[in-house]
C-alpha cells in the first residue's frame, strides 16, 4: 500500500538531526517506548568486530518495545504525521529522531483497535534520501506493508531498525551525526541507566541489550535516597524540590542531573559535576537526580551563564548547599580522623606544604590505611615508616604500587586516587600522542600518494616501498610489531615467484582496468608487493599478502581472476598447511562497475565489505578494497584517538591549573561544574 507523510515540508530539515547528539535522538525512541506503556525494550545493536576492516563501529541498531503498537488505522495520525500540533506534548517527530543516526528506517508494528476489535501488522520503510531541501514531503510515496491479522491472540509491539549509519565523510561535516562513544559495548548499559535509573529501579520497564536484561543490582550499592526539600525562588514563590540520590557501583565520580517534564516523562535537562576536597575517600560515586513539578526547566537554559544569571545562580547554590549537607552528614568519619591526624606527631606536614592537594591526597589515602589497620587509634609505631612512606609515593609516581601492594585496594579505588598524580604527569600522554600524531601524518601523505598528488620526494619504487613497509599498521595494528620478512624462505622465494605467474596484467582501454593520470611521477610508481608474518600461536602463523595496484591500475574482473589464481596456486605449494593462514589484500585506488558487481555478488553473509574469497580449508582468504575505504577506515581511528588525547590534554590542563596552584583548601569548599550533556 502507498501511504504518503503529513508535514510542513519547511520543517523536515530543521527536525532531524536536532538532538544534541545521537545518543540523545536514540534516548528518544527509549522515551517513545515507554510512553506507549511498555513493560520490555529490546535494545540489540550490530557492533563490527574488531578483526574487522570496517568504516564504521556500529552496522545496525534496533529498538523493539511489547507496548500498544499501532494499528494500521492510526498510522496516519501516529506515524506519518510529523511536525504539527495535534501530538499531546510535541510535534510527533520522536520516531523520526532514528535519522539523525542512520539514512534507511525501517519501522515495524502490531497494533490493536478497540474500534475495529482487529489486530494489524504493519511495516513501514523509510530513507533520508527521499528528503529533499525543495521536495515537498507531502509528496512522497511510501510503499508501506499492511495486513489484518487473524484471530485475537497477539502480541503488541513496536520496532525501529536503523541502518546505513553516516560514514565519517558526512559526520565530519555534521558531528551531530556522528556515533558517540556512549554507545560502546563497555559503555551502553551504564549510559541507558545513568538516562532511566529509577525507571530501571522501580521495575517500571526493563532493558534488554543484546539479549541480556539490565539490573539495579548491576549499578546501585543500595536503595535511591529521597530528599523533598522546598526552594524559594527570587520572586518569594516556594517550589518543592526533589533529591533522588544513588550511590553507583562503576563509577567514583558525583554528578548531578536536573530533570524537566517533557511530554509526561521525566528527562535530563542539564548535567553537572559536584566535587569537594573535604570528602571521604569511601564516599564513593554518586548519581543525583534533581526534579520539581513547579521550578520551569527554562532556568536551566542559562547553566552556561553561570553566575552571570541570578535565577540559576540561586538554584545552583540551592542545590549545591543540600549536597554539601547531605555528604556531611555522611563524611563525619573522615572529618574526626582528619583532625585527629593534623595532631599527631608523625604527620609529615607540620610545617607548610609544598602542595595543598597533595596534603589532602595523602589525607585520604592514611586514613584508608587506618581503616585497614588501625594504626593511629591504636598508636601503633608503624606510623613513623607508613606516614613518609606514603609521602614519598605521591611525590615520586609509585603511588600504584603501594595502593595495590600495601593497601590491597581495587580498581576503582586505586583510580580514584591516582587522579590527582596522573593528571600532573604527562610524560605517557605526551607519548601516545606524539604517536598518533606522527600516524596522522603519515596517513595524510600516503593519501596524497595513492591520489595522484605525490610528493616530489618519493618517486622510485624502491622508496615507496620500505615508506609503506613501516606503516603496516594500515592494514590492522596487530601488523605494527610483526616481521617483515617470512621464517621460512623457501615459501617467501615461492610467495615471489607466483606472483610473477599470476599478478602480472598491463592496464588497457579494452580491459577497463586502466586509470587516467596526468602526473608524470605518478606514473612511474608500479605494482608493488609486500608480504608480512605475524605469529598467531604456538602452532599457527598468519601470512599477510599486500599486491598494491599502481595508481594506473583499475581493479576490474581481470585482476580478480589473477588474485584468485594465486590464491589456487598458494593452496598446491607443498608449504601449504592448516597451520598457515594466509590473508592477501588486493588494494587500487579504483574499482571497475563490473569489478564492483562481482565482488557485492561474492559477499552473501559476510560482515566484511571487503571480503571477496575464503577456500574449503578456510586458511586462504581474499579482499578486494579501494585506498579511500582502507585508508577512512584508519584515519576514522586515529581521529577518535586524537579527540580523546586532546580532550585528555585540556583536562590535564584544567586540573593543573585549578587543583594544583596554590589555593586554600578548607572543609567548606565544595563545587558544582557543568559538564557537557550528550
Amino acid at each position: 500500500m502507498n501511504r504518503k507523510l503529513t508535514t510542513n515540508s519547511r520543517l523536515v530539515n530543521e527536525l532531524f538531526a536536532n538532538y544534541i547528539s545521537t545518543f540523545t535522538a536514540f534516548c528518544e525512541l527509549l522515551n517513545n517506548s515507554i510512553q506507549a506503556k511498555s513493560k520490555n525494550i529490546w535494545i540489540d545493536i550490530d557492533y563490527t568486530l574488531e578483526t574487522e576492516l570496517h568504516p564504521l563501529l556500529i552496522k545496525k541498531i534496533s529498538v523493539k518495545d511489547d507496548g500498544n503498537g499501532v494499528h494500521m488505522s492510526d498510522i496516519e495520525k501516529k506515524l506519518l504525521d510529523i511536525g504539527t500540533a495535534n501530538k499531546d506534548g510535541g510535534k510527533g517527530i520522536g520516531r523520526f529522531a532514528s535519522f539523525q543516526i542512520g539514512q534507511e528506517i525501517e519501522i515495524e508494528t502490531i497494533g490493536y483497535s478497540q474500534e475495529e476489535k482487529t489486530f494489524t501488522e504493519t511495516y513501514i520503510p523509510l530513507s533520508f534520501n527521499s528528503f529533499g531541501k525543495n521536495i515537498n514531503v507531502s509528496e512522497i510515496e511510501l510503499a508501506t506493508k499492511e495486513n489484518i491479522l487473524k484471530g485475537n491472540n497477539h502480541n503488541t509491539y513496536y520496532k525501529v531498525t536503523i541502518s546505513n549509519l553516516y560514514p565519517h565523510t558526512t559526520t565530519e561535516n555534521e558531528p551531530k551525526k556522528k556515533i558517540i562513544d556512549k554507545f560502546l559495548k563497555d559503555n551502553i548499559s551504564d549510559a541507558i541507566f545513568e538516562r532511566y535509573p529509577l525507571k530501571i529501579f522501580n521495575k517500571e520497564v526493563t532493558s534488554h541489550i543484546n539479549g541480556k536484561a539490565l539490573n539495579p543490582t548491576d549499578f546501585l550499592i543500595d536503595k535511591p535516597i529521597k530528599i523533598a526539600k522546598t526552594y524559594t525562588d527570587t520572586k518569594g514563590k516556594e517550589h518543592k524540590v526533589l533529591f533522588d540520590f544513588m550511590q553507583i557501583k562503576k563509577m567514583d565520580k558525583i554528578k548531578v542531573f536536573l530533570t524537566a517534564q517533557n511530554a509526561g516523562l521525566n528527562t535530563i535537562a542539564g548535567s553537572l559535576e559536584y566535587d569537594a576536597s573535604w570528602l571521604s575517600p569511601k564516599i564513593g560515586g554518586w548519581f543525583i537526580y534533581v526534579s520539581s513539578s513547579t521550578l520551569s526547566s527554562d532556568i536551566y537554559r542559562n547553566i552556561d551563564l553561570d553566575d552571570l544569571d541570578p535565577d540559576w545562580r540561586r538554584v545552583r547554590e540551592f542545590i549545591k548547599d543540600k549536597l554539601n549537607t547531605f555528604f556531611k552528614d555522611r563524611n563525619f568519619e573522615f572529618d574526626n580522623f582528619s583532625d585527629n591526624l593534623k595532631n599527631d606527631d608523625y604527620y609529615p606536614y607540620k610545617e607548610r606544604a609544598s602542595s595543598k592537594s597533595k596534603v589532602i591526597l595523602f589525607d585520604k589515602l592514611a586514613y584508608l590505611v587506618e581503616d585497614k589497620y588501625h594504626i593511629l587509634k591504636d598508636n601503633n609505631q608503624l606510623r613513623e615508616i607508613i606516614y613518609p612512606l606514603i609521602d614519598r609515593t605521591i611525590s615520586n609516581g609509585e603511588l600504584n604500587n603501594i595502593l595495590r601492594s600495601v593497601l590491597k585496594l581495587n580498581n576503582k579505588m586505586i583510580s580514584k586516587f591516582s587522579d590527582l598524580l596522573e593528571k600532573t604527569d604527562l610524560d605517557n600522554i605526551v607519548e601516545f600522542s606524539d604517536k598518533v600524531a606522527s600516524k596522522i601524518e603519515d596517513i595524510e601523505f600516503l593519501e596524497k600518494l595513492v591520489y595522484s598528488e605525490i610528493s616530489k620526494n618519493v618517486k622510485e619504487r624502491k622508496e615507496l616501498h620500505k615508506f609503506l613497509e613501516r606503516m603496516l599498521w594500515v592494514f590492522g595494528e596487530e601488523y605494527s610489531e610483526s616481521t617483515k620478512l617470512l621464517s621460512d624462505k623457501n615459501l617467501e622465494k615461492n610467495l615471489t615467484q607466483l606472483r610473477g605467474d599470476c599478478l602480472i596484467f598491463k592496464p588497457s582501454k579494452d580491459g577497463d582496468n586502466i586509470n587516467v593520470i596526468d602526473e608524470k611521477p605518478v606514473k612511474s610508481i608500479t605494482d608493488l608487493f609486500m608480504y608480512n608474518e605475524r605469529v598467531l600461536d604456538a602452532k599457527r602463523r598468519e601470512v599477510l599478502v599486500v599486491e598494491l595496484k599502481a595508481p594506473k591500475v583499475k581493479i576490474s574482473p581481470k585482476e580478480i581472476e589473477q588474485v584468485m589464481k594465486y590464491a589456487r596456486e598458494i593452496e598446491k605449494l607443498d608449504a601449504s598447511s592448516s597451520n598457515i593462514h594466509y590473508k592477501i589484500l588486493l588494494i587500487s585506488s579504483k574499482i571497475s562497475s563490473d569489478a564492483e558487481f562481482q565482488i557485492k555478488g561474492n559477499q552473501r553473509n559476510e560482515d566484511n565489505p571487503y571480503f571477496y574469497f575464503r577456500n574449503e580449508n578456510k586458511n586462504i582468504e581474499i579482499w578486494i578494497m579501494k585506498w579511500s575505504d582502507l585508508l577512512e577506515n584508519v584515519k576514522r581511528k586515529l581521529k577518535y584517538m586524537s579527540a580523546i588525547l586532546n580532550t585528555k590534554d585540556i583536562d590535564v590542563q584544567e586540573k593543573a591549573e585549578k587543583d594544583f596552584a596554590d589555593i586554600e583548601f578548607n572543609k567548606v569548599s565544595s563545587s558544582l561544574k557543568r559538564v557537557a550533556m550528550s
